[in-house]
């Protein structure tokens, strides 16, 4: 494979990682299972690999091949979704406005603008509603809320640490009770974001580790909120 074609391939492994991590936290949420969440997971894979084709082509300015290659993406994810889905796809129309907010902030403001980074988060956390849709067949909110305040409250962190000025550690501690605060409205268990302390030390400390070793942190904070997902939710 030459280096133009893995240059369409989403390098971001974190954002593949709460893509499974959300999407299993959809299906436990539905206590069941449907064979349409094989095809579903795919069309999520898809959306979310587009992401690399799409910033190609706002990097290079119109490139051709690289709009193609996100737009055959993008089609083909839809094409997968209405398959499943069938006429119960309507139900899922008012979720667009997340992919769209998210496709035109990074057009404006660069895919390294906050308000951007949420939004992808937001949107990846998307993939919980989906899984369970397939299942039950019901757009559930509560559960978005639940995934989307705890994942997005990863992009503060990690800005603190690298950045290490003062008005990202303070964001990042009052995204944490921001989130508290949303989890009481929606009457969700606040144990579920206790994988957040990190976060608040991170804040608090500017703790210095190995990307390795922050790689695999995330990964045990996302496999404690999925544990705390399936026996509180």
């Amino acid at each position: 494979m030459n280096n133009k074609a893995k240059s369409y391939f989403l390098k971001e492994y974190g954002s593949w990682s709460v893509l499974i991590i959300a999407f299993l936290t959809g299906l436990i949420a539905s206590r069941g299972f449907t064979w349409q969440t094989v095809p579903v997971f795919l069309a999520l894979c898809l959306l979310i690999n587009f992401k690399q084709a799409f910033t190609n082509w706002v990097r290079e300015k119109g490139s051709k091949p690289d709009f193609f290659i996100f737009l055959g993406q993008l089609v083909a994810a839809a094409v997968i979704l209405i398959a499943a889905f069938k006429a119960d796809v309507l139900l899922l129309l008012p979720l667009l406005v997340f992919p769209i907010a998210y496709l035109l902030m990074s057009r404006l403001a660069g895919e390294h603008f906050i308000l951007t980074e949420v939004l992808g988060f937001a949107l990846i956390s998307l993939a919980a509603v989906l899984a369970k849709f397939t299942v039950t067949g019901g757009v559930d909110v509560r559960l978005f809320v639940a995934v989307a305040f705890y994942f997005t409250a990863g992009v503060f962190k990690v800005k603190a640490l690298l950045l290490k000025k003062t008005r990202d550690r303070i964001l990042t501690v009052l995204y944490v009770g921001v989130a508290a605060l949303v989890y009481r409205g929606f009457h969700i268990s606040l144990v579920i974001l206790l994988p957040l302390v990190d976060n608040l030390l991170a804040a608090a400390t500017l703790y210095k580790v190995k990307l390795k070793t922050t790689g695999w942190i995330e990964v045990a904070k996302s496999l404690a909120f999925l544990a705390f997902m399936a026996w509180f939710y």
